[in-house]
Formats: C-alpha cells, structure tokens, sequence
C-alpha cells in the first residue's frame, strides 16, 4: 500500500508502507537515509554518527560529502532507505 503525504509546501512523497525513523538512536553508520525538511526532500545520505540516546546525529550528504548535524529539535524528519 503506498502512501502519499502532502504538506504547506506542496511538495509530495510517495512512500510504501515507509515511517518516519523516530528513533535516530536506532540507525548505525552506514545506514542511508533521506532527509527531509517541512515536506521537501533535501537529500539524500549516510549516517555518520549519532548519540546513543538519540539526541543528535551526524549524516553525510550522498552527492556533495557534506557532514551535517541534526539535533531532535530541528525541523527535519529521516525516513530510511
């Protein structure tokens, strides 16, 4: 079953049967993920490091190697892939 979300921004996304990874602290380096941001799709990129509780996580953009972090507070959502 796909399901279509559609946010304020318009942008869409098509996901089988895919949830939001709401615990952080369970992904692992190396696992790909996309990041997501208000309903666009940012990018998309491999987990570098993370805080066992969750917290906080360190993500590597696929195409640029950019290494960005994301505290839970932050506006974005992970979805792997």
């Amino acid at each position: 079953m796909n399901q279509q979300t559609v946010g304020p921004s318009g942008g869409t996304r098509i996901c089988p049967d895919q949830q939001p990874v709401l615990e952080w602290g369970s992904l692992q380096h190396g696992d790909c993920v996309e990041v997501w941001s208000i309903d666009s799709f940012l990018y998309a990129a491999y987990v570098d490091d993370g805080a066992d509780d969750g917290g906080l996580i360190w993500v590597i953009e696929n195409c640029t190697g950019c290494r960005r972090l994301f505290v839970r507070d932050d506006p974005v959502v992970l979805y792997s892939i």
